[in-house]
């Protein structure tokens, strides 16, 4: 019976060490599951905040890109519209008694504003022009009695198109 008491005691007391060492192992595989997890979690917000940088990134190009297509676009424009001053310009210096003292301000586009001198070499004072590409002609404003483009006529004329 001692025996048995003894072989009693020596079974509990290595079931006992064995729970222990067993929960000794599963607390160690805790442990490493739970720095895993934490690992695996940081990683997946240096990812996140990474795809953020790069979508940001990735707007700013387009926006930089957009803003060049705009420049681009705005610039040939304005290289159009030069070319269409100059053209104008060139037709109404053909009308001028004096080609060389044309003064043009407030010029758009095919409309604006011309000043030259007259058969006495006096500056006649700043009057409307209209260029018309379509047949070649261009209608200068003035205050003449004979003149075809009067005050009246320009304003019909630059309403429609100049305005």
């Amino acid at each position: 019976m001692k025996y048995w008491i003894i072989a009693a005691i020596t079974l509990v007391v290595g079931v006992f060490y064995f729970i222990h060492q067993s929960n000794e192992a599963d607390s160690e595989r805790l442990k490493q599951a739970e720095i895993a997890y934490k690992q695996k979690i940081s990683q997946e917000k240096a990812a996140e905040v990474q795809a953020k940088k790069d979508i940001a990134e990735q707007k700013a190009q387009a926006e930089l890109s957009r803003i060049k297509e705009n420049q681009l676009a705005a610039q040939k424009q304005s290289e159009s519209q030069k070319a269409q001053i100059t053209l104008a310009e060139t037709k109404v210096r053909e009308k001028l008694l004096d080609p060389d003292s044309a003064k043009f301000r407030n010029q758009n586009g095919n409309c604006g504003e011309v000043n030259s001198k007259n058969r006495m070499g006096g500056y006649v004072g700043f009057s409307r022009y209209i260029y018309f590409p379509d047949d070649g002609t261009v209608a200068i404003e003035s205050d003449a009695s004979d003149s075809i483009y009067t005050t009246n006529i320009m304003n019909s004329l630059w309403k429609a198109k100049c305005s």
